[in-house]
């Protein structure tokens, strides 16, 4: 828990605000297709637990979906690198 998001892991893949938020739209997208993000390292608004709960939830809908209409190659950390 702390002032300044954790985003260091995904700032060379996806959109970031100069705060460090990662730039999300209504379904949790991010700017790279098939990575979704929630709560409070996100750009929503209202940086409470309730908040980050529905957007956990948003996310994981938003990613099964895309999982169910993309032709999706499981993949290693190492492999994607």
């Amino acid at each position: 828990i702390g002032l300044v998001p954790n985003s260091q892991v995904v700032s060379d893949l996806v959109e970031t605000k100069p705060w460090g938020e990662i730039v999300i739209n209504e379904k949790c997208e991010t700017s790279e297709p098939g990575i979704y993000a929630c709560g409070d390292v996100t750009t929503v608004p209202y940086k409470q637990i309730v908040v980050a709960m529905g957007e956990g939830a948003k996310a994981s809908l938003a990613a099964f979906e895309y999982l169910l209409t993309h032709d999706v190659q499981p993949q290693t950390v190492a492999d994607a690198a």
